[in-house]
């Protein structure tokens, strides 16, 4: 199970790991990525029965490597990613938040950014977000609407 918790067997994925299959992307359940955890990533990954970062890691293991410095929680990150893309989970990215970037000024996610750079050509990979330009972007359905 690598670093991880087993978080299949909590939102019942177990019968996979149980069976000894452990079936790339179609037995085990996706994972999602994207900007803005609480507003954005959690809400849609619940909504389609996927997990998200949250679903493996313990907050108190993100407080312990805040605790160390940002590196340490990059690095927390990168062996997370790197452990979906050896399972062969279906990655669902759903992009950036658009509200985070444009509206409020704040720069871009460097979880979310180490996250792309680590599965650029990963064969599991399922990009959910349109972009219309440099500015107009999101998910149809959990973004303000735009031009969706």
């Amino acid at each position: 199970m690598g670093i991880l918790n087993g978080a299949d067997d909590l939102a019942g994925g177990g019968a996979a790991l149980t069976r000894g299959a452990r079936q790339v992307s179609r037995e085990l359940k996706p994972v999602v990525i994207g900007e803005d955890m609480a507003q954005r990533v959690k809400p849609y990954a619940k909504r389609k029965g996927y997990l998200t970062i949250e679903d493996f890691i313990p907050e108190t293991v993100w407080q312990e490597a805040f605790a160390r410095g940002e590196a340490e929680a990059l690095a927390l990150n990168r062996r997370w990613i790197m452990q979906m893309m050896g399972e062969g989970r279906l990655i669902i990215d759903i992009g950036p938040s658009m509200s985070r970037r444009v509206l409020k000024g704040i720069p871009a996610s460097k979880f979310y950014e180490l996250e792309r750079r680590l599965i650029r050509g990963y064969p599991h990979y399922r990009k959910e977000f349109l972009r219309f330009g440099k500015r107009i972007y999101g998910v149809p359905g959990l973004d303000f609407s735009g031009p969706f």
